[in-house]
């Protein structure tokens, strides 16, 4: 039987899940996988996949990419709403620039896409998403 870590869920999901959760203290709801609705506001984190970047004698180089989405209800929407949108927009980016090198390393946001929906989050009436693409690396598997 071999020896592993489940990469995804104890180095990815859960260190980028502690600090979210640190830094805001269980007033934006945190969770992974398929959309739930969450009340006014959450952070979700969808792993989307990994690419190969090197492959090492003794371990190997990948690249894991999630889809993370801050999602914020508001049926209305005024200047003083967009403001906090685009202020938590910010915060939760510049969380991720802090956590760059991690448990992981090269730790990137990629492209924001505002009220970029799927399917499930669009039958949620004033339901406003801003969505990133994730990417960090990992060197794992190593023997």
């Amino acid at each position: 039987m071999i020896s592993f870590v489940n990469i995804w869920d104890d180095k990815i999901l859960d260190t980028i899940r502690t600090f979210l959760n640190t830094e805001f203290a269980g007033s934006i709801p945190v969770y992974t996988g398929e959309f739930k609705d969450m009340g006014n506001q959450s952070i979700r984190l969808n792993p989307i996949g990994s690419n190969l970047i090197e492959r090492l004698s003794t371990g190997e180089m990948r690249e894991y990419i999630l889809d993370i989405s801050y999602t914020f209800k508001e049926k209305t929407i005024k200047k003083d709403t967009w403001e906090h949108i685009l202020r938590q927009v910010s915060h939760i980016e510049a969380l991720f620039f802090q956590n760059e090198h991690n448990v992981y390393f090269d730790g990137r946001l990629l492209t924001c896409r505002i009220n970029e929906k799927e399917e499930d989050e669009e039958v949620i009436e004033g339901l406003n998403v801003m969505r990133w693409e994730w990417r960090g690396k990992f060197l794992g598997n190593i023997s």
